[in-house]
């Protein structure tokens, strides 16, 4: 299978972290091409050496002329030193399917999202 890119790489914004005793949910925003103005959370649970488990979340979009998207998300993660990296398969309520491979350094306020197209 070879991956293509549903959109350029985002660069979002951290709006607030939420620390849990077996992980965190990480709140952002960013401007995404395919889905206009897009808030979305993570969350990050941890397993027993809290350097990798499971992730998931949500995330909505709206875009400037109108619509409006909704999409659910699931997968995994790792750490890194101060990196998590996580991988998860995007489903989107106009019906695109993505593999999202996304970076997050927790010395920073961003998070890095590449979009891959699986449909």
């Amino acid at each position: 299978m070879e991956l293509k890119k549903r959109q350029d790489d985002t660069l979002a914004e951290v709006t607030s972290i939420e620390v849990k005793a077996d992980g965190m949910v990480i709140s952002a925003k960013a401007d995404m091409p395919s889905y206009g103005k897009v808030r979305f959370s993570i969350n990050v649970q941890s397993s027993g050496e809290r350097n990798s488990g499971s992730c998931f979340g949500s995330g909505r979009g709206s875009t400037a002329d109108g619509n409006f998207l909704a999409g659910i998300f699931s997968g995994r993660w790792h750490r890194e030193g101060t990196t998590a990296f996580m991988n998860y398969i995007v489903e989107v309520s106009n019906g695109d399917r993505n593999l999202d491979m996304v970076e997050f350094d927790s010395t920073t306020d961003q998070i890095k999202i590449q979009h891959f197209a699986l449909n």
